[in-house]
């Protein structure tokens, strides 16, 4: 199959090929945790050449909306009952994310939240007809993706690898699911999650990903100062 043959031209998805996406976000008690921070460096990152952005959020979707024409991947986080995050879990949170401005909106589209209320093939169904809008599926295995794309999503993203029961704790990216979407997919394969160093985001364009995500690595000081500490304390 031919990666990403489904992609129409007009797609936003065609703009963000062979593009890194910044995501932009901060976690609850973050000291980067506030809005105006967050716009500077959303604004910091478009200057060094990012090719669209990822923002969780209504007001931060909003306020990059202001900033740029460049695709946003728009989420809205929320918890379940065992405390894991649930991306955009349901038809209010991916209306929110469309009128504040994004241009793409992301789902957690695993096998766990196939039982939800709203499950996310009838959430794809009613983004595409009410919306108007493509949809990215988080997802953390071939079989998440598979199904899908099944279902009708636009592309799907690795996300959520690290972050489901089956997944617990990786974070390193999964050379081996990657290669997998690539080769079984017809729709386009962003590659998000755990990204390090700029040779992993090369890797992953030259394999034929669509594009990568890149978040803690430009955008957290605390992180990336943990990292030099770990390696060196």
């Amino acid at each position: 199959m031919s990666q990403g043959s489904k992609t129409s031209d007009n797609s936003p998805f065609c703009l963000l090929r062979g593009r890194i996406i910044v995501s932009c976000q901060a976690s609850e008690g973050d000291p980067l945790d506030d809005l105006d921070t967050l716009t500077r460096i959303a604004t910091s990152v478009l200057r060094g050449g990012a090719g669209g952005l990822r923002a969780e959020g209504i007001s931060r979707i909003a306020a990059f909306r202001n900033l740029t024409k460049l695709p946003i991947i728009g989420i809205i986080k929320a918890f379940d009952t065992n405390g894991e995050v649930y991306i955009t879990p349901d038809f209010h949170s991916a209306q929110a994310i469309s009128h504040a401005g994004a241009d793409i909106i992301a789902l957690d589209c695993t096998a766990r939240r196939l039982t939800e209320a709203e499950p996310w093939p009838e959430l794809i169904r009613r983004i595409h007809d009410e919306l108007h809008r493509p949809v990215l599926a988080d997802i953390a295995s071939l079989d998440d993706a598979l199904a899908a794309e099944r279902a009708g999503a636009d592309a799907v993203a690795t996300t959520l690898y690290g972050y489901t029961a089956e997944t617990a704790n990786i974070r390193t990216p999964s050379w081996p699911l990657i290669q997998s979407l690539l080769t079984q997919l017809t729709i386009p394969v962003v590659v998000e999650g755990h990204i390090t160093h700029p040779s992993e985001a090369r890797q992953a364009l030259d394999r034929g990903a669509t594009s990568v995500v890149v978040g803690s690595a430009i955008t957290r000081p605390e992180t990336i100062t943990r990292r030099f500490v770990d390696t060196t304390g």
